[in-house]
C-alpha cells in the first residue's frame, strides 16, 4: 500500500514534501500548456520550429507566472506573519532583560552579604541536596526553607519561633558592638536555667561580648523580697566576676512613679533589637520574637532604663546572718 507524507508531530504532512508535489505539478501543468500550444500551431500548418518554440514559450510563462502567484502568497503571509512575530520576538526581547536586571539587581544585592558565607551556604547546600542520603537532603532542604521564611519575616523588622530559641540569643550576644541590656526573671524555673548548658554557653558568648568593648547589664527581676537570699546574691557575684553588671528589683516593692508599664523579661541588643521570651503561667517558655521596630526598640530601652535605675547592686542582699555581701565575696 502506497504512503503518503508522513505526518508533522501535530498531524499535518510535512511541508517539504507538500512543496516538492506543488512544484511537480506546475511542471506538468506547464508542460501540457507548452504541448496544447504545439498542437494549435501545428493546426494551424506552421513550421516545426515555431511551434516548438512557441510551446516552450508559453509553457515557461505560465511557469513563470505560478511560481510568482506562489512568491505574492508567500509574501502576503510573511507580511500578514510579520507582526506577530515581531510582537513574540519583542517580547522574548523584554522577558530577557527582565530577567537580566532581576539577575543583576540579585547579584548587586548579594554583594553586600558576606561572600565566605554565602558562598559556603550554596555550595554546602548543593553538595547535600546531590550527593547525600534522602533524609539529609529532605533535612537539609527544610532548614534552608526555615532560612528564606525567617529571612522574608527580618523584611518587616520581626521575626519568631516556638518555643525559646538558644541559636537566636546566642547569634545577637556574638553580633553585638555596643551594649546588652537583659532582665532575667528568677522563678524556681528560671534559678535552674543559671546551672544549665545553655547558661554557660550564654554567659561564655556574653563575656566575649565584654572582651570586645561591650556593655552588659543584667536586672534580675523577683517577685518578693523572700527571693533576696544568699542564692541570687552568689549568682550576681559570680556574674560581676565575668564583668557583667547585676541588679535587683522586687517587682512588689516598685516605686510610685514606674509601677505602671510592663515588668517582664526582654533583652536590648545596640539598643537596635529586641529580643523577648513569652512564657505561660507556668513559667513555661513558650515563644521566641525578635524585634527591630524603632519606636518599639526604643520604648524597651527607656523601659530598662527605668528598672535599672530603682533596682539595687546584687552584692548589697543581705547574707544569711543579716549582713549585706560585699563585692568580690
Amino acid at each position: 500500500m502506497a504512503m503518503g507524507p508522513s505526518p508533522e508531530p501535530n498531524g499535518a504532512p510535512r511541508r517539504g514534501g507538500s512543496g516538492a508535489w506543488r512544484m511537480w505539478l506546475k511542471v506538468l501543468v506547464s508542460l501540457a500548456a507548452g504541448g496544447l500550444t504545439s498542437v494549435i500551431t501545428k493546426v494551424a500548418n506552421s513550421e516545426a520550429k515555431w511551434q516548438i518554440g512557441v510551446g516552450i514559450f508559453v509553457g515557461g510563462c505560465i511557469l513563470v507566472l505560478q511560481l510568482l502567484g506562489d512568491l505574492i502568497n508567500q509574501v502576503r503571509d510573511l507580511k500578514a506573519a510579520l507582526p506577530r512575530h515581531n510582537a513574540q520576538t519583542q517580547e522574548t526581547v523584554v522577558r530577557s532583560f527582565a530577567r537580566i536586571s532581576e539577575a543583576t539587581k540579585f547579584y548587586s544585592e548579594m554583594e553586600r552579604l558576606p561572600s565566605d558565607g554565602v558562598a559556603a551556604l550554596a555550595t554546602s547546600a548543593v553538595e547535600v541536596t546531590s550527593r547525600g542520603p534522602d533524609i539529609m537532603r529532605r533535612f537539609a532542604e527544610e532548614l534552608m526553607r526555615r532560612l528564606a521564611v525567617d529571612m522574608e519575616a527580618l523584611k518587616s523588622g520581626s521575626v519568631d519561633c516556638a518555643g525559646e530559641n538558644h541559636d537566636w540569643l546566642l547569634t545577637l550576644t556574638n553580633c553585638a558592638t555596643n551594649s546588652i541590656d537583659t532582665t532575667s526573671t528568677l522563678s524556681l524555673v528560671d534559678r535552674d536555667f543559671w546551672n544549665s548548658g545553655p547558661a554557660d554557653l550564654y554567659l561564655q558568648a556574653q563575656r566575649d561580648a565584654i572582651a570586645r568593648g561591650v556593655t552588659v547589664r543584667r536586672l534580675f527581676l523577683v517577685d518578693d523580697s523572700a527571693d533576696l537570699n544568699d542564692d541570687l546574691r552568689q549568682l550576681g557575684e559570680e556574674q560581676r566576676e565575668l564583668g557583667i553588671e547585676t541588679r535587683v528589683l522586687v517587682r512588689t516593692q516598685l516605686p510610685q512613679n514606674v509601677r505602671r508599664g510592663l515588668v517582664d523579661e526582654f533583652i536590648v541588643f545596640d539598643k537596635a533589637t529586641c529580643y523577648e521570651i513569652e512564657q505561660d503561667q507556668l513559667h513555661v517558655n513558650t515563644s521566641t520574637r525578635v524585634r527591630a521596630h524603632e519606636d518599639y526598640v526604643r520604648l524597651r530601652s527607656q523601659r530598662f532604663a527605668e528598672l535599672w535605675d530603682v533596682g539595687v547592686p546584687t552584692q548589697t542582699i543581705a547574707t544569711p546572718t543579716g549582713e549585706p555581701g560585699t563585692v568580690g565575696a
